[in-house]
Parts: C-alpha cells; sequence; structure tokens
C-alpha cells in the first residue's frame, strides 16, 4: 500500500487519489531568479504544513511551482508556471531569467494553473521567491510563510504578499494579485497565496506568501474548500525550500482509517458498506439498538451487508453501527428509527421539528402541557442539532393529565426562537490569527481631542481581518515570542467602535508593545494612541488597524472580535 507521493516541477499539474484517511501535506516553494552562479544566492521559496483528516475517498491536485532561476536566450520561453512574475533576462545567452519563482500548492479543482476556480480551491501554498534584479539590496523576498519577504535594493521597495493581499511597489503596475506574482522591467515577484510585488526600476521582487487552510484562516469571496478540508498542526516558514530551485510538494499517511456508509434503513433492515485505507487492517463491526449490543461481525468486512432487527414499539429508537481496526481506531454512523414513526435527521430546523410533530400527533394520543415546556426549554439548549430521539426521552417523563395543542407547541417555539434570534443579532464573536500588513502609505490620526484633532501618523505596519458578518465593538489582537537573545515580548492592540470613552471621544485604538530581557523584573513599554474609524483605521466587518512590528518573522498576532450592542 503506498504511503508517500512526491510531486517535483513538471509545468502542470498532478491528480493524487486518496482513501479516507489521516495525511501530512507539505509544499516546498521555488526560488526567484537573479544574475548568480548559483540558485542557492537566490530568495528562496517557503515551506508549509499541515495535517488533513479525509472521511471519504478524495481526489486532490498538486501544482509544483516553477523556478524563477533558469537561463533562456528569449523570455517568452520562460513559463512563468504557478504564479511567478515575469521579469526580464540578463547577460549572454543563454541569459539569466530574473522571475519571480511559481508557487508550489495542493487544491481542489484541476485545470490550468491560473483558473479562478483552481486558484479559490487551493487547501494548502508555499509562497515562491521574488527575484534580484540588483547588485546592491538589503533584504530579498523569501517565498513565504504566512507573508512573503519584503524586497528592498537600490532604493525601491517590493512588499511580499499577505493573507490578504499582495505585495505592493511605488508603480502599482507591479503590486502582486492573487496568486499571482508582480511583474516588472527588472524584478519581479514570486506567486503564492498572494504574489509579492515586482519593479521596473533597480529592486528586488517580494515574496508570494504561504498559506495553509484551518477553521481561522482568511477566506476570500468565493472560496470553494468547506470545514471538512481544515487541517491541523499547521506552519509555514519563509525561505525554507533549501534542497530545490523548484517548487516540490509531499502527502503521507500518517494513519490509516476505517470508514462507514450506510446507504438505506428503516423499521427492520439497513444496508451499509464498510472499508478502510488498508482493508486488511479491519477487525470487525458491531451494531447495536438503544445502545445494546445485537451482532459481531468479524468476516468479509468490506462487502456490502445488510442487517435485521425487530422494533417492540412505535417509540423511535437509535440503530449505531461501529467499525473497528486493529488499532482500535473506529468509525460510528448512529440514525433514528421506528416501527411507526419516520426517523427526522439530525441538523433539521425548527420548521421541520414542528411539522414532524404535526406527522406524529396520532402517536401521541393524549398531547400534553409538559411536553411544550420542555420543548420549549429544549430548543434553546439544541437549536437545530437534536433529533426527536433527544426530545422522547425529555417527554417520556413529562407526562400531565392536561391536553395541549399543536397550535400552543407551535406558538411557544415561535416564541423561544424569536428569543434566540434577538440574542443572536445583538451578541456576536469571532477570532482568528493573522499576519502583519506592512503598508506605509495608510494614515492614522493620534488620541489628542484636546491638543490636534488631526494629527497625522503613518505608521508601517497594521493587521485586518476581512468579511465579519457583524460590526464589532471591541477588537483585541496579542501576539509573545521570544528571540534569540531571550528577551520575551508581549504585543497588544486594542480597539473601540461605538462604546463612548470618558474625554467624549467615541473610538479609539491602542498598540503596545511590552519587553522584558531574561532575568529582569520589569517590562519596558513602548505604545501609541489612534482614533478608530477615521484615515485607514476601520473597525467594521472588514477591520483594520495599526500595530506594532515583531522583533522576529513569522509571528503572527491572535485576534478577537466582539459585538455586544
Amino acid at each position: 500500500m503506498t504511503t508517500e507521493w512526491n510531486f517535483n516541477y513538471i509545468g502542470t499539474g498532478k491528480k493524487v487519489i486518496l482513501k479516507p484517511g489521516k495525511y501530512k501535506l507539505e509544499c516546498w516553494g521555488a526560488s526567484g531568479g537573479g544574475r548568480f552562479d548559483e540558485w542557492t544566492e537566490c530568495a528562496k521559496g517557503g515551506y508549509s504544513k499541515g495535517e488533513l483528516t479525509l472521511k471519504k475517498e478524495t481526489i486532490l491536485y498538486v501544482y509544483a511551482g516553477e523556478s524563477g532561476y533558469k537561463k533562456f536566450s528569449n523570455i517568452s520561453d520562460w513559463a512563468g508556471f504557478n504564479g511567478g512574475g515575469r521579469g526580464p533576462n540578463e547577460g549572454v545567452d543563454p541569459k539569466f531569467t530574473t522571475c519571480g519563482g511559481g508557487a508550489t500548492d495542493i487544491r481542489l479543482i484541476g485545470g490550468v494553473w491560473n483558473d479562478e476556480q483552481g486558484l479559490l480551491s487551493r487547501i494548502i501554498v508555499a509562497g515562491g521567491g521574488g527575484s534580484i534584479g540588483t547588485s546592491s539590496f538589503s533584504s530579498i523576498g523569501l517565498g513565504g510563510g504566512f507573508a512573503g519577504g519584503m524586497g528592498v535594493g537600490a532604493g525601491t521597495t517590493c512588499t511580499g504578499g499577505t493573507q490578504y493581499e499582495g505585495g505592493v511597489t511605488v508603480n502599482s503596475n507591479g503590486n502582486g494579485s492573487f496568486g499571482k506574482g508582480g511583474i516588472g522591467n527588472v524584478c519581479a515577484g514570486g506567486g503564492g497565496w498572494y504574489g509579492g510585488a515586482g519593479a521596473s526600476s533597480s529592486g528586488v521582487g517580494g515574496g508570494g506568501s504561504g498559506y495553509v487552510l484551518t477553521k481561522d484562516s482568511y477566506k476570500p469571496k468565493g472560496y470553494i474548500p468547506t470545514s471538512e478540508y481544515w487541517l491541523e498542526n499547521v506552519n509555514s516558514i519563509a525561505g525554507d525550500n533549501t534542497s530545490n530551485a523548484h517548487g516540490y510538494a509531499k502527502i503521507t499517511l500518517l494513519q490509516a482509517l476505517p470508514f462507514l456508509n450506510i446507504s438505506s434503513y428503516n423499521s427492520s433492515t439497513a444496508t451499509f458498506k464498510a472499508d478502510h485505507t488498508d482493508p486488511t487492517l479491519l477487525t470487525k463491526i458491531e451494531y447495536f439498538i438503544d445502545d445494546v449490543l445485537k451482532e459481531t461481525i468479524t468476516t468479509d468486512l468490506t462487502l456490502e451487508k445488510t442487517i435485521n432487527y425487530t422494533l417492540e414499539d412505535n417509540a423511535l429508537h437509535t440503530l449505531k453501527i461501529v467499525v473497528t481496526d486493529s488499532a482500535n481506531a473506529t468509525v460510528e454512523k448512529v440514525v433514528s428509527v421506528s416501527r411507526g414513526i419516520a426517523p427526522l435527521p439530525s441538523g433539521s430546523t425548527t420548521d421541520e421539528v414542528t411539522n414532524k410533530w404535526i406527522e406524529i400527533k396520532d402517536a401521541f394520543k393524549t398531547g400534553k402541557t409538559s411536553i411544550i415546556n420542555t420543548l420549549a426549554l429544549k430548543n434553546i439548549e439544541a437549536n437545530l442539532n437534536n433529533t426527536l430521539v433527544e426530545l422522547s426521552e425529555k417527554i417520556k417523563t413529562s407526562f400531565d393529565s392536561s391536553d395541549a395543542s399543536v397550535q400552543d407547541l407551535m406558538n411557544q417555539l415561535t416564541e423561544k426562537n424569536n428569543i434566540i434570534s434577538q440574542l443572536n443579532a445583538k451578541y456576536k464573536i469571532a477570532h482568528g490569527t493573522t499576519s502583519i500588513i506592512q503598508n506605509s502609505l495608510w494614515s492614522a490620526y493620534l488620541y489628542d481631542s484636546n491638543h490636534n484633532n488631526n494629527y497625522e501618523r503613518q505608521p508601517k505596519t497594521w493587521i485586518g481581518v476581512e468579511g465579519l458578518n457583524f460590526v464589532p465593538n471591541l477588537f483585541f489582537a496579542e501576539c509573545e515570542y521570544k528571540d534569540s537573545s531571550s528577551v520575551y515580548y508581549k504585543h497588544f492592540v486594542f480597539g473601540t467602535s461605538g462604546i463612548p470613552s470618558i474625554s467624549g471621544e467615541t473610538d479609539f485604538v491602542v498598540t503596545s508593545k511590552f519587553r522584558k530581557p531574561y532575568g529582569n523584573q520589569n517590562y519596558s513599554a513602548f505604545g501609541q494612541a489612534y482614533k478608530s474609524n477615521k484615515g485607514s483605521i476601520w473597525i467594521e466587518n472588514n477591520t483594520y488597524v495599526p500595530a506594532i512590528i515583531p522583533e522576529i518573522d513569522g509571528v503572527l498576532y491572535n485576534w478577537y472580535a466582539i459585538k455586544f450592542i
């Protein structure tokens, strides 16, 4: 059985079919170009990794990026596969190319590399390096990393791609974009989740950003993968492809897992099929009625099976099927069955629950007031996810002598749902992680109403969160880290929106950095206070606030957005 798949640069996507199981996905981006004797002197591609658990057979597509370090007599011979920006070629034939390195990614939709749907289906990306177009530089654009490296050379700066936008430079024609590095007559940006910037004056291209899909990662408009593709144990490191100029990728099976599909079931039979990443590891299948073991199957475990059972009454029962392998890994599925009542699927809406009660009212000949009370309370706890099995368990102990109409039931359910809707509209919370944004053109105004109401500043470092479905009243972000000299740092960003302050000014944002060398008992601190919702600062559905840049690369801010007014 195959447990490792390797993918090198081939100039096209590669399809791979994976059985259910737990896999480690790794990507290395391609290096950028430059006039060097060895590619190792160029800006190297980044590295991204994460672990993905697949619960069904899945097709993925792997795209390994093309290096910008090549030699061609004609630059048109360079393909720019997977997002490296086009730069010039220089020197004597065959000439060095100074193009950006391509990203390496794994996605759900195949086809040409720059197809919009394909780019919006990427679940893991390693950024490509920016190219070097000058012999005088202070920083090169390493491929990301959650943020691509910044290229600085001969007076020109090209920023790297971030989680939210492409790299920027003085001439917007060289800016990076989603999946693509910026172009330039001297240097070009690396490809990535968002590409780095290129330039047409002496300079160094920015690196493309890396990306790993998680619950909290940024998801642009139109993004395709759902929660079943969230990865765990993720990381993304800038410039970590030290072994190959081109990009490459690897998929490793970490754990073989059982899986189960129930194709049909009713009041007396159920049909299902069990399987495994490695079918030889299956050991048994068990099925239970109301948590009572009815049968254990140990032969022909991967063949489709039909089981028969007898239900003694019209009440709702649970059928549970459990599949186990030799490592005691299990998968189970639970369904509701009844001799006289069709089961209601989990995840049903409130209206579906109400309609189901209308359908089965004859099965409960003497509806009771306490049933209504129980359902009204249960609705808050269960919301939309509990089945009638759980509801009926509450009802069993709640009968009294008073009849209750279906309309009473519906009225109380409607009343409680209205209360829940009002609370959900008032209180909202979201959280996640984000990388810094380097932008020296954005403006902010100091919080100083008594002396100068329009004191404009241009913080170079920001953080941003897009796509909130509410306007927060509080926005809080923090990060912490220790540098190579054992100095401990703690950064904070705190912002308000719509909360009056003591001075009468409504909104503000405070940034701060605390620093404590090893052995010290006190922190030194630096901070700044700005007006919120003025200049480039916004605490809205899309939130952008200043932050203090960490002293080391790759540090992410944890953020929280809260609405309570």
